[in-house]
């Protein structure tokens, strides 16, 4: 079995992963040679009432409204191959209130990405896969680095259910997802593909018992997970924490659940399968909603469930229309992209981040870690 190798934390590592030399990267921005590092697609599933299958209740699109915009599967191909044929290297895979497997047309997504040889990653709750999609997924000509990433945050069927904001429900979710990855670790297992699987658990006050995440990580390992990365969840937009909130633990909480939990699951990991827990925010000092001004569109742009390109994964919804690149379903990819202006560029970035502050946008981790990186370089001046 090939995995992709090497020590994963350095995924984790934004600052230098998505950017490199700050210098460099202005020149390109300014001359529009600029290329993503990579295009999110968050394909929006038309044929259900629900953009997600889960009403999750810290999920980081619990405010987004849905505009009932969809780009057609065709116009989504065509698009695609706009985005390889103009250099992209990365394609990933996720949602915004949404979920990627959740699309009715998924799988013809991905063929494209296949096809260009590019690299392909996944953040998904697996619930449901296709037998063409594991088959595609484990394929041997798969690209190097490519991902498949479950986020997962329970260790039995009754905490799943809970966590992932359907108490009542009987339904055996947690064994589904399960049973999900190890069809396809069994399927990578016989292609020999080089694949990494992975799987995140997000740590709150609903989940965090020393013998439940005992528990997943062995069922985890067991079905083939290469490494398994547990964090904490992050305030949500438009989310209002309560007291004691269960959903989202507060910072002092997050202190003790590291001190207690750091050397348990610590002594987990292996080189089968890494096993870390990573406080995000202390690493990266992160305090405010947004770290301003904002580069993410030249690095990360997203399309959202809607189809229109957005400057990131946590901005990619109908809200913030004001603020996107513009609708895909009327403009091509990269004329999209390189519509700014380099000669007022300054000017560029003040309205870009009125416009966030109006819109009360919010960055995820890796978007606060590589805005401060270029915003601390000063290549485009001080802030």
């Amino acid at each position: 079995m090939k995995k992709n190798g090497g020590n994963k934390r350095v995924r984790y590592n934004y600052r230098t992963l998505f950017v490199g030399d700050p210098i460099q990267f202005k020149e390109k921005v300014l001359s529009k040679t600029v290329i993503p590092h990579q295009v999110e697609v968050q394909p929006g599933g038309s044929t259900s009432s629900n953009l997600c299958w889960l009403p999750c209740p810290y999920c980081y699109g619990i405010s987004a409204k849905d505009s009932g915009e969809r780009l057609s599967p065709e116009r989504y191909i065509e698009v695609l191959r706009q985005i390889a044929e103009g250099g992209v290297n990365k394609i990933a895979f996720a949602g915004y209130a949404t979920d990627p497997l959740n699309c009715e047309h998924i799988e013809d997504l991905f063929q494209v990405v296949l096809d260009y040889k590019q690299i392909a990653g996944f953040h998904t709750k697996a619930i449901k896969v296709s037998e063409r999609f594991i088959s595609q997924l484990t394929g041997k000509s798969i690209t190097p680095k490519s991902f498949f990433n479950v986020s997962v945050d329970a260790g039995n069927n009754e905490t799943y259910n809970r966590v992932h904001g359907v108490p009542k429900s009987k339904a055996k979710l947690y064994d589904k997802v399960l049973d999900n990855l190890y069809k396809i670790s069994s399927a990578r297992k016989i292609s020999d593909a080089p694949l990494d699987i992975s799987a995140t658990y997000l740590i709150n006050n609903l989940n965090n018992s020393t013998d439940e995440i005992l528990k997943a990580i062995g069922d985890l390992r067991n079905v083939g997970a290469d490494m398994i990365r547990f964090t904490f969840p992050q305030v949500p937009r438009g989310y209002s924490m309560n007291e004691k909130d269960q959903n989202i633990p507060k910072r002092e909480e997050i202190l003790n659940f590291m001190s207690r939990l750091q050397p348990i699951i610590e002594e987990e990991s292996s080189d089968d399968c890494e096993v870390l827990i990573m406080d995000l925010d202390t690493d990266y000092e992160i305090e405010s909603a947004r770290t301003l001004p904002c580069f993410a569109r030249f690095i990360y742009a997203t399309i959202g469930f809607d189809g229109w390109l957005y400057h990131c994964s946590e901005s990619a919804a109908p809200q913030f229309q004001e603020m996107a690149l513009g609708n895909l379903a009327e403009k091509d990819f990269w004329d999209l992209y390189y519509s700014y202006d380099t000669e007022h560029f300054q000017k560029l970035l003040q309205d870009n981040s009125d416009k966030m502050n109006k819109l009360s946008c919010k960055c995820d981790r890796k978007e606060h870690a590589v805005n401060s990186f270029i915003k601390e370089s000063e290549v485009f001046g001080s802030f």
